[in-house]
């Protein structure tokens, strides 16, 4: 049977939300630049807001899922999804497809993944003016009784009580993300390296597909440019922790434990 009948050409590009981050941004972006190439961003996170087909917690069935994008790419060396998923929802995608269809986890700086959490919340996460449901649904689901002790909070302080939620996740949801046996590649490296970057594409599609360099020239060109839709933004990890108030260092302290901080040091992120 030909090899595109076995769905090789799927793949997927898992993280923890990418919340505006103009690097997560430019990975896909950096992926649909290649003729052979096609990629989702995150289109299972936006499809809900519009279409209230499932709530924004949810997700499709996965290996259904893969069948789908399996059929909308058919004609392409690879079709992919980024960021939709999250890396310990795979398992039903490697019982189903085996090493047919690939993955990789794409992990940031804790300090930057952090800031732009927090800055997502902020600002209404991307909705309509007069919108507020998502950030009601962050609301409902804060732990609240987690955080007594730490500086207070009501439901208009987005800046405090989401900066308290991002490192729970990073403690926990994150970390259970990082326990999965798989590629987790560092962000950073990426954008600063285009050897990786062609590494990561020919180990998602099979040694299929590959950049020349006019295209690695092309899409290196924007790892600062501002996209349409994005603000300015760019976060030094190193600096992140300077900016921080007395409440915010207590936090981290209390929330972020040494067997969360060990698992980051050994994936290559200093504190």
């Amino acid at each position: 049977m030909p090899d595109h009948d076995h769905d090789t050409h799927v793949f997927f590009i898992t993280a923890q939300g990418y919340a505006g981050d103009h690097w997560y941004s430019w990975l896909a972006k950096a992926l649909n630049v290649h003729p052979e190439l096609f990629v989702f961003l995150a289109n299972e996170g936006s499809r809900p807001k519009y279409f209230n087909e499932r709530s924004r917690a949810e997700r499709p069935e996965l290996t259904k899922f893969t069948k789908f994008i399996s059929d909308i790419g058919r004609i392409y060396e690879g079709v992919g999804d980024c960021f939709s998923y999250r890396a310990y929802q795979m398992a039903p995608l490697e019982d189903a497809f085996g090493d047919r269809v690939r993955w990789v986890n794409i992990i940031r700086h804790p300090y930057a993944w952090l800031y732009f959490y927090v800055r997502w919340r902020t600002s209404n996460m991307r909705m309509a003016s007069g919108e507020t449901k998502p950030i009601d649904h962050e609301w409902n689901v804060v732990q609240h009784e987690l955080y007594k002790g730490l500086h207070p909070y009501t439901k208009e302080d987005v800046e405090i009580w989401a900066f308290y939620r991002g490192l729970t996740f990073l403690n926990n949801h994150m970390i259970r993300d990082l326990n999965c046996k798989t590629r987790h590649l560092q962000l950073e490296k990426i954008i600063s390296s285009p050897e990786n970057f062609q590494e990561m594409v020919s180990y998602l599609t099979h040694n299929r597909v590959h950049f020349d360099s006019q295209l690695l020239a092309l899409i290196y060109g924007w790892v600062f440019k501002q996209f349409r839709g994005e603000e300015k933004v760019k976060v030094v990890p190193a600096d992140a922790k300077k900016t921080w108030s007395a409440w915010q260092l207590e936090a981290f302290d209390s929330l972020v434990s040494t067997a969360a901080i060990n698992k980051y040091n050994e994936l290559g992120y200093e504190f």
